[in-house]
């Protein structure tokens, strides 16, 4: 995962601060409510990406360190929910920005200045979630790719890897089955 710069963890903590201070403050506005909700969704979708980050990391530390063959299921599933997750951000982040251009405020250029300043730093914050989920998603194909080819290398070097196919089931059972007759027949003979 890319480092984040020192300016873009300055954005996300002055939103956080300038967030903070406004909530702080005890005036009940449209603002202050959004602010709240951002907070929330914003913890949620975090969480979430976290997860999948933490998953991604144990399947990759199973396939490279531990060699083992992972579930192609697994992988799936991490890429359907990061496409959600990037869904719900983008949803996230248009409607952030129809907030930011309806914003008409009546007090000080001051405050409106920082609303504007707490917009921004919430669209850097959803840009970079959705970068890392977008990143997430990368690793997840890729891996994914690789996790079959082995599977499909291994099929071949190894039989019992493979599904049975059912004539083959078929002539097992067959095969069987004369193998006993032949066996009872042998020890009645011998008897």
């Amino acid at each position: 995962m890319p480092q984040v710069p020192s300016l873009q963890r300055g954005a996300a903590s002055h939103r956080y601060i300038c967030t903070k201070i406004l909530l702080t403050e005890g005036e009940e506005t449209p603002f202050t409510a959004h602010c709240r909700n951002y907070e929330n969704k914003y913890q949620i979708l975090q969480t979430e990406i976290q997860k999948l980050k933490d998953q991604m990391q144990k399947l990759h530390k199973d396939l490279t360190k531990h060699h083992s063959l992972i579930n192609t299921d697994s992988t799936k599933e991490i890429l359907e929910r990061s496409v959600h997750i990037d869904e719900q951000i983008s949803a996230q982040y248009s409607a952030m920005q129809t907030l930011r251009s309806k914003e008409a405020c009546e007090d000080t250029f001051q405050k409106i200045t920082t609303i504007q300043e707490i917009y921004e730093a919430q669209l850097h914050d959803l840009l970079q979630l959705k970068q890392e989920n977008a990143y997430l998603m990368t690793i997840a194909r890729q891996i994914g790719l690789y996790i079959l080819s082995i599977a499909k290398v291994k099929e071949r070097l190894d039989p019992r890897f493979q599904e049975p196919k059912e004539p083959e089931a078929d002539r097992t059972v067959t095969t069987l089955k004369i193998y006993e007759d032949k066996k009872v027949t042998n020890e009645r003979k011998y008897r």
